[in-house]
């Protein structure tokens, strides 16, 4: 007898993926908005936007492999980097907003911030409160863009069973 798809339990089935609200702060005809820190962006991301994006130039100078020259050296890890893009594009702060600014996570997504520059250098002893929590926002994306989230972590094994240590030890913080 002929299978006939689409008839199982499980052919329908589709992948939840998370979607946050986007607040268009732009009206037709004006110019898009520039590309600075904590800015929110329209729905809807161009090329050109992208690379002309702040974010985009501090990865190219600092984690990206994307780009002409593969030569070119990049920058030491720094701590420092990593908590002013915590707090300057993915924190969410009292009275300022109300969920993680879709865009700006988008962007760091594209530019691998997770795979070249968080999880290579993630120490679980001396990982930063923001360095953790940077790391989950990007896992989060991944799964919101129905991306594979884990791949990233199947090099080092025992730094994976330290970032899920942090993970839980979280709530101690507050």
């Amino acid at each position: 007898m002929t299978k006939v798809y689409g008839t199982g339990a499980y052919d329908f089935k589709r992948h939840h993926v998370a979607e946050y609200p986007v607040e268009l702060n732009h009206q037709l005809g004006e110019k898009p908005v520039e590309a600075k820190p904590g800015a929110a962006l329209p729905s809807s991301i161009m090329l050109s936007e992208i690379q002309k994006d702040q974010l985009t130039m501090i990865a190219s100078a600092n984690w990206s492999k994307a780009g002409g020259d593969a030569a070119q050296v990049k920058k030491a890890f720094d701590a420092e980097l990593v908590k002013k893009i915590y707090e300057t594009e993915l924190c969410v702060k009292e009275g300022q907003r109300k969920t993680v600014p879709l865009q700006r996570v988008m962007i760091l997504e594209v530019s691998q911030y997770l795979e070249n520059y968080l999880f290579p250098n993630f120490d679980p002893e001396t990982a930063t409160f923001e360095h953790v929590m940077s790391m989950i926002l990007m896992v989060n994306e991944k799964f919101r863009e129905n991306v594979a989230a884990w791949v990233c972590f199947h090099d080092r094994k025992d730094a994976f069973k330290g970032f899920l240590g942090r993970v839980l030890r979280l709530k101690s913080r507050c």
